[in-house]
């Protein structure tokens, strides 16, 4: 049997994207072109395809932050309605996560043995006394459509849970939510640029693990906390004050990718994943026309053309 399938993929830059890779997963020969706008798998033998085409799919998901939304797909040369892939709402990702920043640019790893290991962790369940079956399907449809218009503060007390769930279910429960947030931000990305990112929007830098995990007592009790982000939030008069959820919301989203892909093996880079906060903070800058340099190529050019009268969408 063989498949093809052809996705398109958000604008990016060329060498930071295209891709060819050439690899194999139980008995399925796997190759994946990523080429200007465009993704083409093709999948062939005589193993479980449609498993391999998801674990692929859901791994390009984790190096890029989004699904890529499928165009066509055939089978042995019949064409196919492509919506019989989107066999779960989880695969249709809802624009606020569009801007995402690629984690693998073009050395993603689909390797065997990376395949496997996702595998593995992505369908460990019940039968295996784990719950990171449920962790990871909640982690992708908090991505979704379907979640699109869930309120702010939920969406980061869920995407909170899941960090716990990640924790508890691949370390130990700690019953402590700021000691698996200081597991889940541990190698990630750089502790000097989140706590500057934090202080751009008035809040303390070094207490955000903290504010966290008042706010998910908050959220998820419905108990008042003085200290939780949604409080100094509320008590706050500045414009700027309205992009704190959402930067903690992103910062979450982005540090649970990591650990996802550390997980299974894969070594991401620390210029990559410092690249990423620097964009989202670029992002609080721009948006609030702070009097302060952006340092990614994007908001540096967005930013030059703003004081030049000029507004990119």
């Amino acid at each position: 049997m063989k498949w093809n399938v052809a996705m398109k993929v958000k604008d990016y830059a060329r060498n930071w994207s295209n891709q060819y890779i050439n690899t194999d997963y139980r008995d399925v020969s796997i190759v994946v072109e990523i080429r200007d706008r465009q993704c083409f798998i093709s999948l062939e033998g005589d193993g479980d395809i449609e498993n391999v085409f998801y674990l692929v799919w859901e791994l390009l998901f984790l190096y890029d932050g989004y699904f890529y939304k499928i165009q066509k797909w055939n089978v042995d040369g019949i064409q196919k309605d492509v919506q019989g892939l989107y066999r779960l709402p989880l695969y249709t990702t809802n624009k606020k996560w569009m801007a995402s920043e690629l984690l693998g640019r073009s050395c993603r790893d689909l390797s065997h043995d990376i395949i496997n290991k996702y595998d593995v962790f992505r369908n460990t369940g019940m039968a295996d006394e784990k719950m990171t079956k449920v962790v990871v399907n909640s982690f992708y449809y908090l991505h979704s459509e379907a979640y699109e218009k869930i309120n702010a503060d939920h969406l980061l007390s869920l995407l909170l849970n899941v960090a716990d769930g990640f924790v508890i279910n691949t370390y130990k429960d700690t019953n402590d939510m700021k000691a698996n947030l200081d597991r889940i931000f541990k190698k990630t990305i750089s502790l000097e640029k989140l706590q500057y990112g934090i202080s751009l929007l008035g809040m303390n830098g070094e207490l955000y693990k903290y504010n966290l995990a008042q706010e998910r007592i908050m959220f998820d009790h419905y108990a008042y906390k003085e200290d939780s982000v949604a409080t100094f939030i509320y008590n706050s008069k500045e414009r700027k004050a309205d992009f704190i959820k959402w930067y903690f919301i992103y910062i979450m989203e982005l540090v649970l990718r990591i650990n996802f892909l550390k997980e299974i093996g894969v070594n991401v880079n620390q210029e990559v994943m410092d690249y990423a906060l620097e964009s989202i903070n670029d992002w609080i800058i721009y948006e609030n026309d702070m009097d302060v340099e952006c340092t990614t190529p994007h908001y540096q050019m967005k930013q030059s053309l703003k004081k030049a009268g000029i507004v990119m969408r």
